[in-house]
């Protein structure tokens, strides 16, 4: 897509071409004597009109300066008492791959007297005074003659609506939501390219027929594995192994917003972590390991704190009065003894919060490994520099860690070779919690997680 005309910042205007491909988004200009950081440029293109937003100059050569943008805007030349209409969102919607495939609805129908287009209803995810999230069909004609069949598409949207201004900031944030709750369900989920919104002004919807589009310079792809060719195993869900999507996103909406969860789901989905193997293991102990920390008992692990933190008291406490007598002895100095009782209680308090709290990668994972899948994969031959044979997986697997985050001693690690399926048991142990989480079916979930092709590639392996 590129978009030819003038462009105006710096009070002047300056004839260019904007071009968006794969969500990339670069401006270029003809002219010289250009630079820096452009917060906000618009152009006239044509019947459109253009928003561009925190340009920043990526390159130069004679007689031109090409810029790289965060997002922009692209809708109708149009304007409304001078309103910047970016800043007047309340209503927003976007799809991507497999979205249609995951409902399975079928959409045109072929009858004797001819062909029917079937709109399925609405699918609710959440809805509360503020905002409301479901899945929404509209029906769109592609270019080429309207009347053909194959040129006319029922395509499924995420539709958000709120009561209030939605910033890019936080259409970004309910896009990543969203694609991550469908990319554990579904196995991945593809780019978003396009945002839709309606133009809006105090709450009301303005050219009601005119959609605005809106690029966001970001890559919105959820998989559990950036590599080519996964996305041709079966999907891991399908709409019609729920009767209870609307509760399971709300469970997730909940979940997305609680601090405890947020490292978590921004580590495991995110796009830009590096292709290297050792970095994928890295990012699945790192998100199991805080998965286990989310999980505790925190009641019960401050009641064991507080009964340590007793004992250790006490203990200094029958020892006071010979810890004093030693320390004049020794000449210490007279704020010691007399603050003597408030630094017993400040190595206990350190004895806790450095020990009591300490609870290994490799317990971490033995807990969360219910159904011993890393157990029963287990064997000795896996293993580098195996100098301990009574070491279980668990305690490899946290070496391992250990070795590719400090680059200390790899004795007892699991060999390169091996870690790629190591990874894909971790994935299943972290996919299997995660769909615990918000499913609430115990039977069901290990029904999906038995069946799904990707996680069990390694079963049979010897």
């Amino acid at each position: 897509m590129i978009y030819k005309g003038n462009f105006y910042f710096d009070k002047r205007s300056h004839p260019g071409e904007c071009s968006v491909v794969d969500n990339n988004i670069h401006l270029t200009i003809n002219e010289s004597d250009l630079n820096g950081f452009k917060k906000k440029i618009i152009g006239k293109a044509g019947n459109r009109h253009l928003i561009i937003y925190n340009s920043r100059l990526v390159e130069n050569g004679i007689g031109y300066y090409k810029y790289q943008s965060s997002h922009l805007v692209d809708g109708y030349n149009m304007k409304y008492k001078n309103i910047d209409f970016i800043n007047h969102i309340q209503n927003f919607r976007f799809t991507f791959l497999p979205l249609d495939g995951w409902l399975g609805f079928k959409t045109i129908v072929y009858e004797n007297d001819g062909i029917k287009f079937d709109i399925p209803n609405d699918i609710i995810l959440y809805d509360d005074k503020h905002l409301n999230i479901k899945i929404k069909y509209f029906k769109e004609e592609i270019q080429g003659d309207i009347n053909m069949i194959e040129n006319i598409k029922i395509i499924p949207y995420i539709y958000f609506q709120s009561d209030k201004v939605i910033s890019v900031d936080k259409i970004r944030i309910y896009i990543q939501l969203a694609t991550r709750f469908f990319a554990t369900l579904m196995g991945f989920t593809g780019q978003v390219n396009k945002i839709k919104f309606h133009y809006s002004y105090e709450g009301k919807k303005m050219f009601e027929t005119i959609e605005g589009n809106l690029i966001i310079n970001e890559n919105f792809t959820n998989s559990y594995d950036i590599r080519d060719g996964y996305p041709t195993f079966n999907l891991r869900t399908y709409y019609k192994d729920f009767n209870n999507v609307l509760e399971m996103f709300s469970i997730w909406y909940g979940l997305y917003n609680d601090k405890r969860y947020q490292e978590i789901f921004a580590c495991y989905f995110s796009p830009y972590r590096t292709r290297t193997i050792e970095d994928y293991f890295l990012t699945i102990t790192k998100s199991l390991e805080k998965l286990s920390v989310c999980k505790e008992n925190k009641t019960e692990k401050q009641k064991n704190n507080q009964i340590f933190k007793e004992v250790i008291t006490k203990f200094y406490d029958n020892y006071n009065e010979k810890l004093i007598s030693e320390m004049k002895q020794n000449n210490f100095k007279k704020e010691y003894i007399k603050n003597i009782k408030e630094i017993h209680n400040r190595i206990a308090n350190e004895l806790v919060y450095k020990y009591d709290n300490r609870i290994t990668l490799s317990n971490r994972l033995r807990e969360l490994d219910i159904n011993k899948i890393l157990n029963n994969h287990f064997k000795t031959s896996h293993i580098d520099n195996l100098k301990n044979k009574n070491l279980s997986v668990y305690d490899c697997l946290a070496n391992t860690r250990n070795y590719y985050t400090h680059l200390g001693s790899n004795d007892n690690t699991v060999k390169i070779g091996f870690l790629s399926e190591y990874c894909r048991l971790l994935d299943k142990i972290l996919i299997k919690e995660f769909l615990t989480l918000f499913c609430n079916d115990i039977k069901q979930v290990s029904k999906i997680i038995d069946k799904d092709q990707y996680l069990n590639l390694y079963n049979n392996r010897e």
